[in-house]
């Protein structure tokens, strides 16, 4: 572990960079170390000790958006000086040899960096694989121009060209574009790219490793046939890599039991100590959505601008429906939702529609249109039942059940058969 501080002495314009982040990589995702506020000049700076030698990242970006982050390479005992923008840096005054490096090879590779990793914009494949081919014939001279001293670096560098250079070829296959290639139309880079040469421990040194991982996968694995996420598992080599991908589905969990499925089956990948933390947080965070916990109280206005509780509710099993009226995936599942209606009428069950609608005259407007059933309440977007059940994408069905207690978080959708068998089993309770 390295010991002498490293310092970072940038400038900027503080009415575009309001801050500036400094980032460590864990396990090829982005955590923040440190902050600084630019001040009226616009300078701002850093003082740290490096856990460890490697890429590091500075720049107005998040860990969630790097966007506007930039990595460096600290070792300890360095100077790094720059002038940052949201969009680019360029180093100034004195700097390690590590970082000279970097830099030459961030300006070289920008342009193709900026079209791989930067969504829409004007470039499709037609123009972006010829550049893919001219670029990957240039890579062993840069590769082999490395001589900084350092060992460690040197030794490095041409991974981080190789794997730049992936990151940035294949991302470009999942940015929106006005222009896809078919599988015939791919050039040759892509046509023989190895993902297992990628798929290797190396990539979570990485700030974009965890997330291109998951782009590698799709290389890998027809998509089309459609791999069950035990397939997708397989497909990965290290038992840690295995971790990192089940955890990014493990984060998207909806309720506790997915989380406890999903945990108690693929949990023996989580081999390092941040990987079971994260499953904690995870858990932690979902305890509420157990099944058997007092459901979430909420109360919301009707259309004739009653409040409706869920303590109103009491005595019925309550299935809720958070949707909206602009929500394709919500309007396709209305006909199942008004024939369960029907067919649990006097059954004791209770139909609760929870608009998310920012726009409450046009949820209005819809509901007398389309004369829906059950209870149509309006919670605006922004609400606490989305808030308390981490509604993130709608449709989403809760149930609850005749005591007020959670029986599902994210329970089966109107088409589902699953559904009508679950709600005639706890209506008859």
């Amino acid at each position: 572990m390295a010991q002498q501080p490293s310092n970072v002495t940038g400038t900027t314009d503080p009415i575009k960079v309001k801050r500036v982040g400094l980032f460590k990589v864990l396990n090829g995702r982005l955590k923040e170390i440190a902050t600084a506020i630019p001040d009226a000049a616009g300078r701002f700076g850093f003082r740290f000790t490096p856990e460890y030698e490697g890429l590091y990242s500075i720049g107005s970006g998040t860990a969630q958006n790097q966007q506007g982050l930039f990595r460096f390479y600290f070792k300890g005992n360095e100077d790094l000086n720059l002038k940052l923008t949201s969009s680019d840096y360029e180093l100034t005054g004195k700097n390690s040899p590590e970082n000279e490096a970097l830099y030459t090879w961030d300006k070289q590779s920008k342009s193709f960096r900026d079209k791989g990793t930067t969504p829409g914009g004007m470039s499709t494949y037609v123009d972006f694989f010829p550049e893919v081919e001219q670029f990957k014939e240039k890579l062993t001279g840069i590769k082999k121009s490395i001589n900084t001293g350092n060992a460690n670096f040197d030794k490095f560098f041409p991974e981080i060209v190789d794997y730049d250079f992936a990151y940035y070829a294949i991302s470009y296959l999942y940015m929106p574009r006005t222009a896809h290639p078919s599988k015939e139309e791919m050039s040759d880079y892509y046509t023989q790219f190895n993902a297992d040469r990628f798929l290797t421990t190396e990539l979570l040194k990485f700030p974009y490793g965890d997330r291109f991982m998951s782009n590698m996968l799709y290389r890998k694995l027809d998509l089309a046939t459609k791999p069950t996420f035990d397939q997708q598992v397989a497909a990965i080599g290290p038992d840690v890599l295995k971790g990192q991908y089940v955890l990014q589905r493990l984060e998207g969990a909806r309720s506790y039991s997915d989380f406890q499925e999903m945990n108690n089956t693929y949990r023996k990948y989580f081999t390092l100590p941040e990987q079971i933390e994260r499953a904690k947080i995870v858990e932690a965070k979902l305890v509420e959505t157990k099944t058997g916990v007092p459901a979430f109280q909420f109360s919301y206005p009707n259309i004739s601008g009653q409040k409706i509780s869920l303590a109103d509710l009491k005595g019925k099993v309550v299935l809720i429906d958070m949707w909206a009226t602009w929500c394709g995936p919500c309007r396709a599942e209305e006909p199942h939702w008004e024939k369960l209606n029907e067919e649990f009428i006097g059954k004791q069950v209770a139909f609760v529609g929870v608009s998310v609608d920012q726009d409450k005259p046009k949820w209005e407007a819809y509901v007398k249109e389309k004369n829906l059933k059950g209870i149509q309440l309006h919670a605006g977007s922004g609400n606490t039942l989305s808030d308390a059940y981490k509604v993130n994408t709608i449709p989403r069905y809760i149930l609850i059940d005749k005591s007020g207690n959670l029986i599902s978080a994210d329970s089966p959708r109107p088409s589902d058969p699953k559904l009508k068998a679950l709600l005639e089993e706890w209506s008859k309770k």
